[in-house]
């Protein structure tokens, strides 16, 4: 679901010289949709591996593939400053999609919509037939890739689900800092289901899955999990309330040291918490002006929200309705 305010605050930025175009043979390794801030899915995800393979994104540690955030904004920015798009705004629209369509036919010369831009190496997106490692919808059908685990603390034995693509049904080894391997199956080719091995020191380790398609490490995307013998739960918002530009979440798992990532921005500093209830403010968050010289406060949206602290980030976000 797309967020009205930026659809909105988007239609100007067309009506200002945005080409509206298609991708005629759309595919599973293309990208179809609009994305912006707010944006989620699979499309969302299949852009961000690009970005990190290219050099134009790094994933915080912690930080799940698959939502549209500040940094994958900026990432979206500089991708299109290196491949000749204007306006180089990180709004991944038509021209755009038809872009990084042509860059990921390995058949396709490249070119841009200046007909010319710096050369770069192809990324193939060729497919593998392959019954034994189905992907998730969007993904490149040859490539395994680790998107997140959760929960972010955890004792040894514990139950960690890993969420990514091309996992295989029958035969996967799980890595924790590159050894500790644990054997796994997938039923989907999406989802993994690994326990914690015993004999991991307490502490934080680097994730990563390998099976017959080759292996998810990536120096640019890391995927963490903690071994502590106190695990604490990740935030967990139940409610939230605005009254005038102040929102106050209800939940459990806040600290004295939170970090907010929102449709509307991040946080500009850590926000402390009694543990149960978190207060910010609407008009704080980084990129709260920016789309409000746009809506002009006429606009309702939804405003996405995750918590982040020591202890994880909220699985899934909080949406709260809000007028912009």
């Amino acid at each position: 679901m797309r967020s009205p305010v930026i659809a909105a605050m988007f239609s100007a930025i067309l009506a200002l010289g945005f080409l509206v175009s298609s991708v005629s043979s759309a595919n599973a390794e293309t990208i179809v949709t609009n994305l912006t801030v707010g944006s989620r899915g699979v499309e969302v995800s299949t852009l961000q591996q690009v970005l990190v393979f290219q050099g134009h994104l790094v994933m915080p540690a912690g930080v799940s593939y698959g939502y549209f955030g500040f940094l994958t904004r900026a990432a979206v920015a500089k991708w299109q400053r290196a491949n000749g798009v204007a306006p180089a705004l990180g709004y991944f629209g038509p021209i755009s999609q038809a872009v990084f369509a042509k860059q990921a036919s390995p058949t396709s010369p490249t070119s841009s919509v200046k007909e010319t831009f710096p050369s770069e190496t192809p990324i193939s997106f060729d497919v593998v037939p392959s019954t034994d490692t189905p992907h998730a919808l969007g993904m490149r059908a040859n490539r395994i890739m680790l998107f997140r685990a959760f929960p972010f603390e955890v004792r040894f034995g514990d139950i960690i689900t890993l969420d990514g693509s091309g996992f295989s049904k029958t035969l996967n080894k799980v890595y924790f800092d590159g050894s500790y391997a644990v054997t796994a199956t997938s039923t989907n080719g999406f989802v993994l289901e690994v326990p914690v091995p015993a004999g991991l020191a307490e502490g934080e380790y680097k994730l990563s899955v390998s099976n017959a398609l080759g292996s998810s490490d990536n120096l640019d995307a890391k995927v963490r999990i903690k071994v502590t013998n106190n695990p604490q739960p990740a935030p967990t918002i139940e409610s939230a309330s605005i009254n005038g530009d102040t929102v106050t979440l209800t939940g459990r798992g806040f600290t004295s040291s939170n970090n907010l990532f929102t449709t509307l921005g991040d946080s500009s500093n850590p926000i402390s918490s009694d543990s149960t209830t978190l207060t910010f403010r609407v008009t704080d968050l980084s990129r709260y002006g920016q789309i409000k010289q746009f809506t002009l406060g006429k606009y309702q949206t939804a405003l996405w929200i995750f918590v982040q602290n020591e202890h994880g980030i909220n699985k899934e976000p909080y949406e709260l309705e809000i007028i912009i």
